[in-house]
């Protein structure tokens, strides 16, 4: 796995990687039109290289097979900035020593919480920051998390009410 052409990560993004835990990853289809896809497993592998769970994209997956680039968004809600990565994901499935080292580091030798279909490893070939306008007005990182806690409250506050109004989201696992 080792490239010297690839990115490396620096404390911040590593940082990012670990507040946020959530991406969206891009991806593109076999006829050539954009997939944006959430993945709630996003950690740094190494110095170089991104992975997540395939626990329940199959779109991504065939994406991929297809065409093998892939950019990922990560960004702290609260601080309002991140990063985007961009390069080439590599599928590795049950069995392979990848998918296997990487289900050891994040369950043990306990059970594991998910059984994904496989890892998604991202080679970083290009890393750029994502950075909210609102620092254009603040002094700094630490205004805009003092700005934007209670907002980010608020908006919870609306959900919990439309959420409370409608009902929880229910998913019937019988079908």
């Amino acid at each position: 796995m080792g490239n010297s052409a690839l990115v490396t990560l620096t404390d911040d993004m590593r940082a990012v990687i670990e507040s946020a835990r959530l991406c969206f990853a891009a991806t593109v289809t076999p006829d050539g039109r954009p997939n944006l896809s959430p993945k709630g497993t996003i950690r740094a592998w190494d110095d170089n290289h991104l992975f997540f769970l395939d626990i329940a994209s199959p779109g991504t997956r065939l994406n991929l097979e297809h065409t093998p680039f892939m950019e990922i968004n990560i960004v702290d809600q609260i601080s309002r900035r991140g990063y985007r990565f961009f390069g080439r994901a590599g599928l590795h499935l049950e069995g392979a020593s990848v998918y296997e080292s990487v289900m050891t580091r994040l369950y043990g030798d306990g059970p594991a919480e998910w059984q994904p279909a496989a890892v998604v490893m991202l080679a970083i070939e290009r890393a750029d920051p994502l950075l909210s306008p609102a620092y254009w007005r603040v002094a700094d990182e630490l205004a805009i998390r003092e700005l934007w806690r209670p907002r980010r409250e608020a908006l919870d506050g609306e959900f919990e009410k439309h959420v409370t109004r409608v009902g929880p989201v229910r998913v019937d696992h019988s079908q």
